[in-house]
C-alpha cells in the first residue's frame, strides 16, 4: 500500500488515493466545495491540503472550523497523528479559554481548531488577526448560511489574509440549489467537487453497507388515537387557510408562526393574537401525532403532560378538544409503541449473531432517547449522547468521554440525538438503527456515515406502516437524489469553464 510522502506528513499514516490527488489539484488552485461520502477521508484531503498551503506558503498558519467542540478536539487530535509538527503548535481553542489567553495561543499556534463562534467574536473583538493564514478550512460547510458565523469568518478571512484559500467540506450540502449557491457565495468558492459510492475512483475504498427494513404497524387502538389526533389537526389546519395559511409540512406552520409575531409586534391587530395561538394549538397536536406514529407511547404520554401543567390559551384549546380528549384516554392505557419492541427483537437478534457487536441508535426526540435507554438495559450496555440544553444535557467534555468510552468498548449501545450525526468520528460502531425517519437528505447522510467508515457496516430502518415516518423516507431519498444530480451538474459546468481558462492561457 503506497503512503504519501511530503515532508509535512509523518511517515506512513495517510494512504496514497487516486481520487485524493484529483481534488487536491483542484483545491490547490481554487476556493473549493468538497462533497464525500463519509468515510473516505474529507479530513485527510484537508491535511493533504494543508501540507500543501504551508509549504507553498512559508511561515504561514491554517485554520481549521468546526460546528461543535468535539468535532473541532477531533480534527486537532487527526492532525496531530498525520502532521510532521510539533504537537503543541496544532492547538484547540474553545470559548472556555479567556480572549487573552487565546489571543496569545494565536501568535504560538501554527495550526489552530476552533469553532466559528470563538473565531467570530476574537475577530469582532480585535484579538486575532488572520493576515497569516494561507489556508481556511470550514468543517460541515452546509451551516454557512443565514445568520451562521461562517460566512463572517470567510468574509474577513478573504479581505485580511495574504495567500488566502478556502477549503468547504461537507457530505451533503443539501438538494436546493439555491442554498447550494448561497453556500457557495458565503465561503467565496469557485469551484465543486463531488465524489459519491458510484464513481469509479472511490468505488475501491468504499465499505460495504447492507440496508434492513423492519417494518411495524400501530395496534387498532393507537390507530383510533392517530385518527382522532388527525381530525383535530385538520379542523385547525382548515382554519388557518381562512387567513390565507396553507400548511403541508410542520414547517409550513413554524414559518407561519415567525411571520405573524413579526407582524403582531408592529400591528397588534386583536384577530392576529387569535391566528397565532391557533398555530401553536396546530403545532402541538401535530408534535403528539408525530411522536404517537414515530417514536413511543411514553414519549407522547410525558409532551400530554408538559400541555397540561401549563396554563396558556393554546393549552387550554388542546385540553378542551373532544377528539383530543378521546386519543388521550387511548394514549394513556395504551401498551407500548410495537417500535420499542421491534427494536428489542433486532438488538437480541444481532448480539446472538456477534456477541462484540456495537450499534448506534439515532432517535430524534429526549424524551423517546431516554425511554429506549431504559427499555434496552436487560439486552446491552447502552450510553445516551445528547447535547448541552436542558437539565440532563451533557457538557461537551461529556460528549467527548461518552464517545471515548463506546470506542473502548465500555459501552456496546450508543443511543443519540442529532448531536451524534454530524462528523463524529466513531470508528467501532458496526450497525445503525434510525429508530425514526427524518425529512432532511443533509441528516440522513449524516446518520448513514456513522458506520461503514474502517469496516463493513448495516443500517436498520425502523419504520411505522402508513403514518409521516414512511412519508420522511421518502422525502429524504428524493431530496438525495437531487442534491446529487445538482453537484454533478455544477461540477461539469465547472469543469468546462476551467477548461476554456487553460486553454486561453
Amino acid at each position: 500500500m503506497p503512503f504519501v510522502e511530503h515532508a509535512l506528513i509523518k511517515p506512513n499514516t495517510i494512504e496514497s488515493r487516486t481520487y485524493q490527488e484529483t481534488v487536491l489539484n483542484t483545491t490547490s488552485k481554487r476556493n473549493t466545495l468538497c462533497v464525500l461520502p463519509t468515510g473516505l477521508g474529507k479530513t485527510t484531503l484537508a491535511i493533504l491540503l494543508a501540507a500543501h498551503r504551508m509549504e507553498k506558503c512559508p511561515d504561514s498558519k491554517v485554520l481549521i472550523t468546526a460546528p461543535t467542540r468535539p468535532l473541532c478536539a477531533q480534527h486537532q487530535k487527526i492532525f496531530r497523528e498525520c502532521m510532521n509538527i510539533p504537537e503543541e503548535e496544532i492547538i484547540l481553542l474553545t470559548g472556555q479559554i479567556s480572549s487573552d489567553k487565546r489571543g496569545d495561543m494565536y501568535k504560538e499556534a501554527r495550526i489552530i481548531s476552533a469553532t466559528p463562534q470563538t473565531i467570530d467574536n476574537d475577530l469582532r473583538n480585535g484579538t486575532f488577526d488572520l493576515s497569516d493564514f494561507s489556508l481556511l478550512i470550514v468543517d460541515e460547510c452546509h451551516r454557512s448560511v443565514k445568520k451562521y458565523a461562517y460566512p463572517f469568518v470567510a468574509k474577513i478571512y478573504t479581505e485580511k489574509a495574504k495567500n488566502p484559500r478556502i477549503l468547504g467540506l461537507t457530505a451533503s450540502p443539501g438538494s436546493d440549489e439555491g442554498k447550494i449557491k448561497q453556500i457557495c457565495n458565503s465561503l467565496f468558492i469557485d469551484a465543486v467537487e463531488i465524489r459519491t459510492e458510484l464513481d469509479e475512483d472511490v468505488k475501491p475504498f468504499i465499505k460495504s453497507i447492507t440496508t434492513e427494513y423492519e417494518k411495524v404497524s400501530l395496534p387498532e387502538n393507537l390507530k383510533s388515537a392517530q385518527t382522532l389526533l388527525k381530525t383535530a389537526l385538520r379542523e385547525r389546519l382548515d382554519k388557518l387557510k381562512k387567513y390565507n395559511i396553507f400548511v403541508k409540512r410542520k414547517r409550513d406552520l413554524l414559518e407561519a408562526q415567525q411571520k405573524v409575531s413579526k407582524q403582531i409586534a408592529t400591528q397588534r391587530k386583536p384577530f392576529m393574537f387569535y391566528l397565532i395561538s391557533l398555530i401553536v394549538e396546530a403545532v402541538k397536536v401535530w408534535h403528539v401525532l408525530e411522536l404517537l406514529e414515530t417514536q413511543s407511547v411514553k414519549a407522547t404520554q410525558i409532551y400530554i403532560e408538559k400541555i397540561g401543567q401549563k396554563k396558556t390559551k393554546s393549552d387550554k384549546s388542546i385540553l378542551n378538544d373532544p377528539n383530543f380528549i378521546k386519543a388521550m384516554g387511548i394514549i394513556e392505557n395504551s401498551e407500548e409503541h410495537p417500535k420499542i419492541m421491534k427494536l428489542k427483537e433486532v438488538l437480541g437478534r444481532e448480539f446472538e449473531r456477534n456477541k462484540n457487536v456495537k450499534l448506534i441508535i439515532f432517535s430524534h426526540f429526549r424524551d423517546n432517547i431516554y425511554n429506549i435507554y431504559d427499555s434496552l438495559q436487560e439486552i446491552c450496555r447502552p450510553v445516551i449522547l445528547i447535547g448541552q440544553a436542558g437539565e440532563r444535557g451533557l457538557s461537551q467534555k461529556e460528549q467527548i468521554d461518552v464517545i471515548k468510552d463506546f470506542n473502548a468498548d465500555y459501552f456496546n449501545c450508543l443511543i443519540t440525538s442529532p448531536i451524534g450525526e454530524e462528523g463524529l468520528h466513531i470508528p467501532s460502531a458496526d450497525i445503525a438503527v434510525f429508530y425514526d425517519s427524518v425529512p432532511s437528505e443533509i441528516r440522513t447522510i449524516q446518520r448513514r456515515g456513522r458506520v461503514g467508515r474502517t469496516k463493513v457496516g448495516k443500517i436498520i430502518f425502523l419504520l411505522t406502516k402508513d403514518t409521516i415516518d414512511e412519508s420522511y423516507f421518502w422525502t429524504a431519498y428524493r431530496k438525495e437524489k437531487r442534491m446529487k444530480m445538482i453537484l454533478r451538474e455544477m461540477q461539469n459546468k465547472n469543469e468546462k469553464e476551467q477548461q476554456s481558462i487553460d486553454g486561453f492561457t
